[in-house]
């Protein structure tokens, strides 16, 4: 799971904890260039996107290209 928002932002911090129970593999991004996808195992089949009510919707548009095109 990826979990994307500002390091300030509650409303993202809350989003990770919740997500961190249920998925073992959730990963707190600011940015696309925080993002790094070779650390998945191979048995990750799918992934999850989430993000904060105030991140900017291009940059929640160019992680999920990324994922798209690279997972």
């Amino acid at each position: 799971m990826i979990v994307i928002g500002g390091n300030h932002s509650s409303n993202t911090r809350k989003l990770y904890e919740i997500c961190m129970q249920e998925c073992e593999y959730t990963y707190f991004i600011q940015t696309l260039d925080d993002l790094q996808l070779r650390k998945l195992p191979e048995s990750v089949r799918l992934v999850g996107i989430t993000a904060g009510a105030s991140t900017p919707n291009n940059i929640i548009e160019e992680v999920q290209n990324y994922v798209r095109i690279n997972f």
